[in-house]
């Protein structure tokens, strides 16, 4: 079976390094093909013929692949080695890396819908969402990473602080054809149920639906947000929710985010176009976490 391994040297703290992953494929089997992604020429490597890519790192590594991988059939592994891991999490895929690596034999095939955006910064490919306000500025603050679990503590502390001074801002949008206009404390397109610091900020999400959900905090929820992210994973959050395939923004003000870049308030008003695409990427996840109805 022709593998690669795509690795990120700097994801996460204590993970297992290049040699070790590279012995363990080894061990269980596999003949890998090691790749930094953290190397220019990952893109060609993504571009030639593989059986299986396996992508040790965060949810970075992973939107890598999404954007370069030349056939979206061949299936991908992830080995979750980041920090916050929104991807892996939000497919089940936790646990220990050893063992994940020994189950890939006999791993389902998930589907992970792939999202496209345009706007003033050309087309770009997301996995885990588009967004506005809070969490982009949240993101934009972060400085030097410390281990986890700490970023994520620290990471749901500022989100906490920026929800508490932000000023609501306008936003003008549709949804499949449908307008909506609101004055909004954070705006997201989330493909995922997990965003940001791994907030789990919408259960029912699914990152295989061939849908994208659209979520927002109004000024009149502030308060119950503020409190929410003191213990998020205990109760469902407080923002309100649109489903839909095609969203149309119009941008004027506000950080904007797609995945974990993060863009300065424009000068002008910007149309922004948010889908998913027709091609999706194939995920090996554990029989153990595989649900038996995504399997492909």
């Amino acid at each position: 079976m022709r593998t690669l391994l795509l690795h990120n040297p700097t994801a996460g703290a204590a993970h297992p390094n290049a040699d070790e992953l590279m012995g363990r494929l080894y061990a269980a089997g596999f003949s890998p093909q090691y790749q930094s992604s953290k190397d220019e020429d990952y893109r060609e490597a993504l571009a030639e013929d593989w059986n299986l890519v396996v992508v040790a790192g965060g949810g970075g590594t992973v939107a890598r692949v999404a954007r370069s991988l030349r056939d979206r059939t061949t299936p991908i592994a992830i080995l979750p080695v980041g920090t916050a891991n929104n991807i892996a999490r939000a497919l089940g895929i936790t646990g220990d890396i050893d063992a994940m690596i020994d189950c890939l034999g006999t791993a389902q095939a998930r589907r992970l819908d792939v999202g496209l955006t345009q706007g003033p910064w050309g087309k770009r490919r997301f996995l885990e969402a588009v967004g506005f306000g809070a969490i982009a500025r949240a993101i934009s603050h972060s400085g030097p990473k410390p281990p986890q679990p700490l970023r994520i503590d620290s990471g749901r502390e500022e989100l906490q602080k920026l929800v508490c001074e932000a000023e609501a801002e306008r936003f003008e949008f549709s949804v499949d054809g449908e307008q909506f206009a609101g004055d909004f404390l954070l705006f997201e397109i989330l493909n995922l149920n997990l965003t940001g610091p791994a907030l789990p900020i919408l259960f029912a999400a699914q990152p295989d639906d061939g849908m994208l959900e659209i979520v927002f905090l109004l000024e009149s929820e502030r308060a119950q947000m503020s409190s929410w992210l003191k213990n998020p994973e205990k109760a469902p959050s407080p923002v309100s929710v649109r489903k839909g395939r095609r969203i149309d923004v119009t941008w004027e003000h506000s950080y904007a985010r797609v995945d974990s870049r993060v863009y300065l308030p424009p000068k002008g008003t910007n149309p922004i176009t948010i889908k998913l695409e027709d091609d999706a990427l194939r995920v090996l996840v554990p029989d153990s976490v595989a649900p038996q109805q995504a399997a492909l």
